[in-house]
């Protein structure tokens, strides 16, 4: 039996549901998540710049790291899809506070590092952090959830 996950605010839109057992980041959710990802890569409120930052020390084309960014996608699927099923999104929407997030970090270790993006360990060390502190937040005490 498939478990599937209906996202009203993605996934509705786009007229499909999500299949949980996918290995890839489905269709649907790529598309949001690439530019939830997009935005946290490029934009800060807090350094305007930003952009001219992270440009400036990566050595290829635009085109080139949005691939390479969104090459990251289909690991924050993995380490989150089994507790995605359990959200309730108007609350607090898991690509605002886990997808940009995520992008934000990548762009900063993007400009820390000469141009480079981290390897998958690194990645998932980060993405691991960020869901569990999504959902630790969202616990509500004495649900067992709490560690």
């Amino acid at each position: 039996m498939t478990k599937e996950l209906n996202r009203p605010h993605t996934t509705e839109q786009a007229g499909d549901t999500v299949d949980l057992q996918e290995e890839h980041v489905p269709r649907p959710l790529a598309a949001v998540w690439g530019a939830f990802l997009y935005e946290g890569l490029m934009v800060s409120s807090r350094n305007p710049e930003r952009r001219e930052h992270v440009l400036l020390r990566w050595k290829e084309s635009r085109a080139e790291l949005v691939t390479q960014s969104c090459g990251y996608l289909d690991r924050l699927w993995l380490l989150s899809r089994d507790r995605l099923r359990d959200v309730a999104w108007p609350d607090r929407p898991f690509e605002e506070e886990v997808v940009t997030q995520f992008g934000e970090l990548l762009g900063y270790h993007l400009i820390l590092n000469n141009g480079e993006l981290p390897d998958e360990r690194e990645a998932d060390a980060v993405i691991r952090y960020l869901v569990d502190r999504f959902f630790e937040a969202r616990a509500e005490p004495g649900d067992g959830a709490d560690k």
